[in-house]
Parts: C-alpha cells; structure tokens; sequence
C-alpha cells in the first residue's frame, strides 16, 4: 500500500518533526527577557507556530518540542493554540546540552519514527519538508543537512561536498575558505542508523551539536550524509537584524494571506495596502506602503507608518510617532519621533 495522501500529497507516516526551541534567545536583546525565542512573532505569529504549519503540510502529524528558558509559557502556547494537522509534545531540559543534546533529550518521544526532521526554533524558512524529506530518501543517506549558498561562510561554518552532493567534511576554520559556500541553515533530516550514533555520543561532550559532533562522527565511521541544497527563503531570526529583515520580506509573500486580512481601513488611506488580524481602533494616522497591524492596534491623528513595516497587537502610537520600515513587538509604546528600520519593544525610547 503507498503512503496515505492529504491535500494530494504523499504524507509520511514514519516521520516526525522534532523543533529545537530550549535557547534562551540570548542575541535578541531585550524581546527575549520575557519572551521565549519559540514564541517571538514574524508577521504577528509565533516562529513556532509557522515551522509546525510547514511540518503539517508535509505530512508530519506529530512533532516533539525540547524546552528550557520559559518553558511553561511555549507549554501554555501549545496548548491554547494547537496546530491543525500536528499534535504538538514538549520535553523540558534541565540544563541545556547543545542543539544535538536536545534532539537526545527527545528521543524517548521518537519510537516507532525512522526519519525525524529536525528545525532549529530559530529557522524562518519557506523550506517544503516534503520535497526534503523525498530528497533524503532518494539520496540514501543516514543523515541529511540543509543547507543554503552564502556570499561568505567562514564566520558561519562552512561544509565542504563532493560531485554528487556527498558531505565530505565540516570545516570550522575562518582561515580556510570551500569553494562550495555552503552553511548549515540548522535543519536536518535524521535516520535510526545516525540516531543510534547520536546515543554513542550521549555524555562525550556538555554541548553536543550536529555540525561539530554528530556529522563529523558520521563521516568518520564512513556512513552516507547528504547537503541538500535549498533556494527558499531561510534565516536564522536570531538577531534583532534578522528578525526585521524576515519579517518584511515575508509581508511580500504569500505567508501575508495565511495570517492576515485585506483592512477595511484602505478605502481611507489611498495608496496604502492595510492588512489586519483583529479589530483594532479606527486609522486616524497616515498610512502608506503595505503595513500589517495586529489586534488592537492604534494609529492616531498625527502618527504616520510607512510599510512595508508589522505592528504587534496593541501597539500603540502616541502623535507625532513615525514608523518607517520596522516592525513593533507586542504591547509596544511608540513616542513622538522617527523610528526607521528599527525592531521595537516595551517603550522604544528606552529600549525597555
């Protein structure tokens, strides 16, 4: 019998997803002090709410979550906002033990899977999993990494491959450049054969990590790992920077239409493309360029907003308050001024 089949494509029932969100979100600053990384929005929704919809439109109906730095709130999250499609599971890590540590700490929630795809919870991506998932198999190896061409990969790691797309080597040193620019984007596509190596691995090091650890193993015992290279958007939103340029990049496509509606607010705003997800106060301020405004949003008389730019729900804009090309946290205040290009939180005068 073939694989069962949903929304016409094939859907693979021996593998599930596994999310990588225990990070403390350390390199976003303020965002992340009362926040978890998981739940820090990209057009106004929770990064991890977007990488359990790519996994269920690949067919993945199951996905385990390690957690850590405010847990019981991405726990609370799961379960007030379930995911069509993907029964979502947490597993709490005391103490953190590395991006491959914590696919170890969720392995007793894996039985039965013989591929498990893994997604850092910091991955904004377009990737289709499916398309992955059919590349890994069709490849034959035990293990597959993503990965993404970048002008410079030094400061990222870089991976080096041979004629057929074989990983030949994971290289670390800034000092030496591959000629192939590749860089891991933090997913992978995991089989038995390499979970297994993974538990030989289990205590050899406090922080075990799949490009410096795992894939290194693998090559050593002369198993099969695959790059497979993607063309789709993908950026670690690890940085206020990243998370900005994400965010407006995305309010360009089609992800737009899935979290938001056309605003009625556009018949008085000519030349403004206004979207919106929930009521929100009347548009009294200018608006122009296409700005997504979350619940509650308030735009007042004498505030001006140039899209592309995201406000989270219930930001508010006191006068005089100009955004241009940003994007707001939840619950933020903006003050008179200009803020351009510019990820805001709390009172984006103070930064708090």
């Amino acid at each position: 019998m073939g694989a069962p089949v949903r929304d016409g494509r094939p859907v693979p029932g021996d593998v599930r997803g596994v999310i990588l969100a225990a990070g403390r979100g350390t390199r976003l600053g303020s965002i992340t002090a009362t926040m978890p990384k998981p739940l820090v929005p990209v057009l106004n929704r929770p990064l991890i709410e977007w990488i359990a919809e790519d996994l269920a439109a690949a067919g993945i109906s199951e996905a385990v979550c390690n957690l850590h730095y405010l847990a019981p709130a991405v726990e609370a999250w799961m379960h007030a906002a379930p995911v069509p499609g993907i029964r979502l599971t947490a597993v709490t890590e005391e103490r953190l033990t590395g991006p491959a540590g914590g696919l170890l700490a969720v392995l007793g929630q894996l039985t039965g899977a013989d591929q498990v795809v893994v997604v850092s919870g910091d991955a904004c991506t377009t990737v289709d999993f499916a398309d992955v998932v059919a590349e890994h198999r069709r490849r034959g190896a035990v293990m597959s990494v993503v990965t993404h061409v970048v002008e410079d990969p030094r400061p990222f790691g870089q991976i080096g491959v041979d004629a057929g797309g074989r990983i030949t080597a994971m290289v670390r040193d800034p000092s030496r450049r591959l000629p192939s620019g590749l860089i891991s984007t933090g997913m992978y596509v995991v089989s038995t054969a390499a979970l297994d190596v993974l538990s030989d691995l289990r205590g050899t090091v406090p922080d075990l990590d799949f490009d410096r650890h795992l894939v290194p193993e693998l090559l050593r015992r002369g198993m099969p790992v695959a790059a497979i290279g993607t063309t789709a958007y993908w950026s670690d939103v690890g940085v206020p920077q990243a998370l900005l340029s994400s965010s407006l990049y995305l309010l360009g496509t089609a992800r737009l239409r899935r979290s938001a509606r056309p605003c009625q607010d556009r018949s008085s705003h000519p030349g403004a493309d206004i979207w919106c997800q929930g009521a929100h106060p009347p548009v009294e301020g200018a608006i122009t360029g296409r700005v997504l405004l979350g619940e509650g949003v308030s735009v007042p008389a004498g505030s001006r907003v140039e899209g592309p730019s995201v406000l989270g729900a219930r930001t508010v804009l006191a006068q005089g308050a100009h955004v241009r090309h940003s994007i707001t946290m939840p619950h933020t205040r903006v003050p008179a001024g200009l803020f351009d290009n510019a990820v805001l939180s709390g009172r984006a005068d103070t930064g708090s």
